[in-house]
């Protein structure tokens, strides 16, 4: 009860700090900068360090259809001594998968809620995805569902084009953008942040791609209420025979405002 009437009274405070900067002219930003502050919402993070930090979550077997797999490294890292590492080495009969999961509506707290923001460091390697083929590698994977087999998703992807953008917007099989660059491309061969932000709202969902804090992509989303269960790691289209990704750095967090 204290910690929730501390909160309250934080919150109240900093809304009046934030009246008394519009009253007195003051930026705009400035306010929802306090306001921010003000909100303490759930977080998870990992820099891959250990398999146990994903303890209670799928983790996608090693070797899965005998096309790609994925571990630990120290041989590429942002920061910390491991990365996750996931490499295509064969066609699959499916889409390649190599990823751990992180499967909130299993874990202390449940599913997120509300505006939830994502990052993480990501460094293709010497990824071909030739012209017109329909290759596509996915960095981020976030579950309109709890179901296992099933999980309706939202991606953030990038194709042939080189271009970072979302899919299966508003809905599964869709990409219909309220914004997408076309001129900003996906750099190889070197980490890159990736950011999302998304809300699950039954009926003002939406979602908003970020790479190296630009946006890139922006769409409605048509959601349940909740986040979940997410992947990031190593999703790729099932023709594509070789590929190396790593992740580093995966922040999510439960925010007021996107960036």
């Amino acid at each position: 009860m204290k910690s929730l009437l501390l909160t309250l009274t934080v919150s109240i405070v900093t809304l009046c700090s934030v009246a008394s900067c519009a009253n007195n002219g003051s930026n705009d930003s400035e306010a929802a900068a306090l306001l921010a502050l003000a909100f303490s919402g759930r977080e998870f993070r990992t820099s891959f360090e250990a398999v146990s930090e994903f303890d209670g979550s799928y983790i996608v077997p090693q070797n899965y259809q005998s096309a790609a797999t994925h571990d630990l490294t120290a041989e590429r890292v942002y920061s910390g001594n491991y990365a996750h590492k996931g490499w295509i080495y064969s066609t699959a009969g499916d889409s390649h998968r190599a990823y751990p999961t992180v499967q909130f509506h299993k874990l202390d707290g449940g599913s997120f809620r509300g505006l939830v923001y994502m990052e993480l460091e990501v460094y293709l390697q010497n990824v071909t995805l030739p012209t017109g083929s329909g290759h596509w590698f996915s960095f981020i994977t976030v579950a309109r569902r709890t179901e296992d087999a099933f999980w309706d998703a939202v991606t953030v992807n990038v194709g042939y084009e080189g271009i970072v953008h979302l899919m299966h917007v508003p809905t599964v099989g869709k990409k219909e953008w309220s914004y997408q660059s076309t001129s900003l491309f996906f750099p190889q061969n070197q980490w890159v942040k990736l950011g999302l932000c998304i809300s699950m709202d039954e009926q003002k969902g939406f979602a908003r791609a970020y790479q190296d804090g630009v946006l890139v992509s922006a769409a409605p989303v048509s959601g349940f209420g909740t986040i979940p269960q997410v992947h990031y790691g190593l999703y790729a289209h099932k023709d594509m025979n070789q590929g190396i990704i790593y992740n580093d750095d995966l922040l999510i967090k439960e925010v007021l405002f996107c960036p």
